[in-house]
Formats: structure tokens, sequence, C-alpha cells
């Protein structure tokens, strides 16, 4: 198991129906490139939770509220 995997949170199971939810938020269109970039990109913010469902665990970007498990399809709950 990853060090980062030890400290997995457990998700929670949704209390109501949540049937039309935006699981992903959107994105915005990234600026067009004007010439070559330079420096490096940080790793995301985000955390690992443990499935409600099927105690798999996933990865969730920072500000996800709900989250789809990869492994079974259950929705999360942050």
């Amino acid at each position: 198991m990853d060090a980062g995997k030890s400290h997995a949170k457990k998700a929670k199971r949704p209390s109501k129906n949540l049937e039309g939810v935006n699981v992903t938020p959107g994105l915005k269109k990234a600026p067009a490139a004007k010439g070559e970039v330079t420096g490096h990109i940080s790793p995301q913010p985000g955390a690992w939770y443990i499935c409600w469902s099927c105690a798999g665990t996933n990865w969730v970007p920072g500000g996800w509220a709900y989250f789809i498990c990869w492994n079974d399809g259950a929705l999360n709950l942050c």
C-alpha cells in the first residue's frame, strides 16, 4: 500500500437522490499558447477516499464534493 493511501478518508453514502448532479467540475478552455512555456507543474491537491460500497481507494482532486468509484461505479460523497 502506498504511503499516501494509508491516510485515506472514508467516503459517505449519499443520503438523497442526486440525479442530475454534475460529478466532474467544468473545465475552462486553456488560453492559446504564445511561445515556449517553461516551469514545472505542481501536483494537484486532493485526497484518497475509500468507497463506501466496495472499499476501493480513489484519488479525488481538491474541491470535489462527489465522485464515482473507479471500481464499481458507486456514487460517493466526499
